[in-house]
């Protein structure tokens, strides 16, 4: 599995119904998604809070097995920023670059291989931290992802519906089942562990793949999952698979 990069994954997909408690509803699995339209052309976001946003966002890098990884995070906590778990695969000291341009090495302390998310602790800064919100079909914001530039660059998003994504966990070869969004969205390298952020700067998703499909469609972790995944609690450092 590749590192660093939007993930171009064949899977399987569950189509539900909503993010809510309810389980999503469920048919035989197909080989690629439904078309989730056309993307946005505008986010929605006033041009203040979009600057707040990019303020609390991150390239995540490193080195692993001999190559450079590269993705996006953001800050959760005024210590702690979310990523995906295949961004820093193998990666033994993974360093932001903050949008002034000053780079800091973190600390792992999560790594969920099923979910595909990863936290990383910063030590020598404090942040301002993202709030965590839900979302639902129609849900249209900006995807705030460091792609090759050198600055954050925000693209529009639009969520079509939940899916629970049949995929490999993260340097795995098992199979599990990944709650998700299908995105219209332009998700590009670098963009792994982007904050999806609705107009009302609520983070609702984490973006994670694209599909074959083909342009325009991707996929992200629900919020909801990176909610829980705070909320179970974290250890002071953890072991990076190697890749």
């Amino acid at each position: 599995m590749k590192r660093g990069v939007t993930l171009a994954l064949l899977v399987s997909l569950l189509v539900g119904a909503c993010e809510a408690d309810a389980p999503d509803s469920t048919r035989p699995p197909i080989q690629s998604p439904p078309d989730p339209g056309e993307i946005p052309a505008f986010d929605g976001l006033d041009p203040v809070l979009r600057d707040q946003v990019a303020a609390s966002t991150f390239r995540v890098s490193g080195i692993a097995c001999g190559r450079s990884s590269e993705g996006s995070g953001f800050a959760v906590t005024d210590s702690l920023v979310a990523t995906n778990a295949h961004v820093i695969l193998g990666v033994e000291a993974p360093e932001l670059e903050l949008p002034d341009g000053e780079r800091l090495v973190t600390r792992p302390v999560a790594f969920d291989a099923d979910r595909d998310l990863a936290l990383l602790r910063v030590e020598a800064r404090t942040l301002a931290p993202l709030p965590l919100g839900t979302a639902e079909d129609g849900t249209v914001g900006a995807l705030f992802g460091w792609e090759a530039g050198p600055e954050v660059d925000p693209t529009p998003f639009r969520i079509d519906r939940p899916v629970t994504v049949r995929i490999e966990a993260v340097g795995s070869e098992e199979r599990i089942e990944r709650r998700s969004w299908l995105l219209a969205a332009d998700v590009e390298e670098g963009d792994s562990g982007a904050a999806l952020v609705d107009e009302d700067g609520m983070v609702v998703g984490i973006a994670y793949a694209t599909t074959t499909r083909g342009a325009g469609v991707a996929y992200a972790v629900r919020a909801s999952e990176l909610t829980d995944l705070i909320a179970e609690g974290f250890d002071s450092t953890v072991t990076i698979p190697e890749c």
